[in-house]
């Protein structure tokens, strides 16, 4: 998803799906080996005085006994509490930001018809000087729907990167971030891989995961078939539903994914509901899960102008990583209006069956949505 810089940029955000099992790690305060630290870290020992035991020292910007949660910077920028202009009603729910490139930073953000946060038509493109905005929206539009993705790839031929946008199950590829986009003839991964992709390259060949991060397929090229690479059957075991999938390899080579995450008996203190999840593999092929679940990321956030906010829901994580591989950076959907008071009582909750009873995660389908980036604590 977010890319960095043309080349560098490829082995910084490779995001790689090769998910066959899956193994709990319990969150206890010392470790034994690195997945105790969710390989966001080492099983050392910590500086600073006499410890019992190993603890986990973690990489930053991870934190907690466990390094399985994101630690905010101190402050986030304003302008960042909205990526897309609040004064148009219309609602967008993020997208992947690539850069920078040439000084500029580029976001490909849905933009959906007015009232509407399950009909977008297009997407828009954006150009910032830096990551938190303010973004010029002056662009021309790209044609496509819901939950755009970004894969850079080398060119076979030429080895200059491909900007490749995974949107509406087609992808479109264009020489530069600029565009223009064209669709790619026969890569149609919807009706195989599914909506909401996670895709990937990786020595050679793509790799996509979808919405319910079940399945993971394969190809060797965009204009062959897609094939069953691995299957993810082990459950959750957090109460709820993972969706939103957002997959990267570090700079030790270890593989992670995190997910939205949502319970929808959950209806009041909405700062407190389940938000996301994290799992974690050392090859790809055995994965693992903090237990209990620790949570990557957190509902409250602190901006430089005073202000902080309490979101009820903030959904498809797309995190992004400097020219040098150092998370720097997590963009998020939000809904911008609702808090931690929730919605429980909304008259017109989306969800029919949820009257009286409208779950943290639904009120953005009545309030105004947007996109939001957070400063990472680097």
């Amino acid at each position: 998803r977010p890319v960095h810089t043309p080349l560098a940029m490829m082995s910084s955000i490779v995001l790689v799906a090769v998910l066959l099992t899956l193994t709990l790690v319990c969150d206890v305060a010392g470790c034994t080996t690195d997945l105790d630290c969710s390989l966001n870290g080492v099983c050392g020992v910590s500086g600073g005085g006499a410890t019992v035991g190993p603890v986990c020292v973690c990489d930053r910007p991870w934190q907690g006994p466990a390094c399985g949660v994101l630690g905010y910077a101190t402050t986030t920028p304003a302008v960042a509490k909205s990526l897309y202009n609040l004064s148009d009603p219309r609602n967008t729910w993020n997208g992947p930001i690539v850069g920078p490139i040439d000084g500029k930073y580029h976001m490909y953000n849905p933009i959906y018809d007015l009232g509407s946060l399950l009909s977008a038509s297009k997407v828009m493109h954006g150009v910032a000087d830096a990551i938190e905005g303010p973004y010029n929206w002056s662009n021309p539009t790209i044609p496509g729907g819901s939950n755009p993705a970004m894969v850079v790839y080398p060119n076979a031929t030429t080895g200059n990167p491909v900007y490749s946008l995974w949107v509406s199950g087609k992808i479109q590829v264009a020489n530069s971030p600029d565009g223009p986009f064209t669709e790619l003839p026969n890569s149609n991964y919807g009706g195989i891989v599914g909506g909401n992709p996670a895709p990937l390259y990786h020595d050679g060949a793509f790799y996509s995961t979808s919405q319910g991060t079940s399945t993971v397929w394969t190809t060797p090229s965009l204009s062959q078939p897609w094939t069953v690479h691995a299957t993810i059957s082990v459950p959750w075991t957090t109460r709820g539903t993972r969706e939103d999938p957002f997959m990267w390899i570090d700079k030790r080579g270890n593989w992670h994914i995190i997910n939205h995450a949502y319970d929808v008996s959950q209806v009041v203190n909405c700062g407190n509901s389940t938000l996301s999840a994290h799992q974690f593999s050392t090859d790809g092929k055995e994965w693992h899960m903090v237990v209990p679940n620790v949570e990557p990321y957190s509902h409250t956030v602190q901006y430089d102008d005073g202000t902080s906010h309490t979101y009820n829901t903030l959904e498809r994580p797309n995190l992004h990583f400097d020219e040098t591989g150092q998370l720097t950076h997590i963009n998020l959907a939000a809904d911008m209006i609702t808090g931690d008071e929730g919605c429980k009582l909304i008259k017109n909750c989306f969800i029919h069956g949820e009257q009286g009873n409208c779950a943290c995660t639904n009120c953005k389908y009545t309030d105004h949505a947007g996109s939001i980036l957070i400063q990472l604590q680097v």
